[in-house]
């Protein structure tokens, strides 16, 4: 059972869409894409920030 079927040989190189700006991409997917993991990235940084002060204030209560 073949699913997919490569025309590419190991030594070939990838075309880019848009080598001298890749983050400028023509299909929407990728831009979502993108859009997608900056407010995966966010989310998980402010959870890390929220964490950080709760703990300096435990650790202020505690003192």
């Amino acid at each position: 059972m073949v699913i997919d079927e490569t025309t590419e040989t190991a030594g070939e190189e990838k075309q880019w869409d848009n080598p001298t700006a890749p983050e400028k991409t023509s299909d929407s997917r990728d831009q979502e894409q993108l859009e997608r993991q900056f407010k995966e990235a966010k989310r998980r940084h402010d959870n890390l920030e929220e964490n950080q002060e709760e703990t300096n204030n435990n650790e202020d209560t505690k003192n």
